[in-house]
């Protein structure tokens, strides 16, 4: 037998920095799921309630958590500048604060999405299936971002067109939040949720029961299609949410189905409302996407909408289609400039030709 040889890989004096450089999307990538760890656990909420810091058994204890494992996890967000330690005391550090603004976007796309990265590679064989995602951390994530912007642009959509509703229809309502809010800031309001996400629908009945709010909100478990097939009795809203919600419709039943959802909407309803919150497909515009947000979030957020059986689509296709459904735009907003100046996210505030 020959003998083994060893080869030396080729470097120069340049190689350790553009090793340093070629792999810091890896410490990026770690960074992001430690973090969301560390808001999930309850971890980040124990220290923030502790300026002075907590030892990792303390939090152990409290938190029934493995300490030897925490202590991994603290000390790593240490080399980040997320956790200081005194002595054996961890704190969060400024820095570490700040990350607590964003949790929900943390909470969406690294809870609701990590597995669907996991599973990209096999998905993009010819004929194999879509990837999942998370649902929980999906609606609870993007009820929480809808504070920022979905919630904000309905008021503002509303405000424009003048319209005084009395009675809320959320489909796909997630964990409820939307719905609590909505009732929170208008006392006259009653509101129905939709969700088909059995997890999120638990988390909606939990939430709506916390904020005391059973008697006016009432949550369904059921797709917007098997809810429209049997309405319940005394369902008469003049507003509906159709937030983030034809683009899945549209990819799993096609541009028809969208349709005649929403005809049978306004047809079920005619006094209905019709608030309609959708993101521009503008991945292809470099422009765009030079943006920092658009780098940061929106990038990410179109690729995983390529493996999960949404199809986002431009402006000019949402316009058509609305108007093919016999729906006329009474108003159009997008995001704050403060929250997101990209003018990505689309929205509408439609009626039906019944609307008086």
């Amino acid at each position: 037998m020959l003998p083994h040889t060893y080869t030396r890989p080729v470097t120069d004096s340049g190689f350790e920095q553009r090793l340093i450089d070629g792999i810091r999307p890896i410490a990026e990538h770690f960074l992001a799921g430690a973090l969301h760890h560390l808001f999930d656990t309850g971890v980040f909420d124990a220290l923030a309630a502790r300026p002075d810091g907590r030892t990792p058994e303390a939090l152990a204890e409290d938190l029934s958590l493995e300490p030897e494992r925490l202590t991994g996890l603290l000390r790593y967000l240490a080399n980040e500048g997320v956790i200081a330690f005194d002595g054996d005391t961890a704190r969060l550090t400024t820095r570490g604060r700040g990350y607590g603004e964003f949790r929900a976007w943390y909470t969406m796309m690294i809870g609701g999405y990590t597995s669907t990265l996991s599973q990209m590679g096999p998905a993009l064989r010819r004929g194999s299936a879509y990837c999942t995602r998370e649902g929980r951390y999906v609606g609870l994530g993007s009820c929480e971002v809808s504070r920022y912007d979905g919630m904000p642009m309905t008021r503002e959509l509303l405000a424009r067109a003048g319209a005084d509703c009395g009675e809320l229809l959320d489909l796909g309502c997630g964990n409820g939040l939307y719905l609590v809010d909505f009732c929170r800031s208008m006392p006259e309001l009653r509101a129905w949720g939709v969700e088909p996400d059995p997890g999120g629908y638990q988390e909606a009945r939990e939430l709506v029961g916390e904020a005391g709010l059973s008697d006016r909100v009432q949550v369904i478990n059921a797709s917007a299609t098997d809810f429209f097939a049997a309405p319940p009795e005394g369902c008469r809203p003049d507003l509906t949410v159709l937030a983030f919600v034809l683009h899945e419709i549209l990819a799993q039943r096609g541009r028809t189905a969208v349709v005649e959802l929403l005809q049978g909407l306004v047809k079920a309803f005619p006094a209905l409302n019709v608030v309609v919150i959708e993101v521009a497909d503008e991945s292809a515009d470099p422009a765009i996407m030079r943006h920092g947000l658009a780098t940061n979030f929106w990038n990410p957020y179109y690729l995983i909408h390529s493996f999960t059986e949404q199809q986002l689509e431009k402006k000019s296709f949402w316009d058509e289609l609305f108007e093919d459904a016999g729906l006329t735009t009474v108003a159009f907003v997008t995001t704050d400039e403060t929250v997101d100046s990209t003018g990505l996210e689309l929205g509408y505030l439609l009626r039906g030709p019944g609307h008086s």
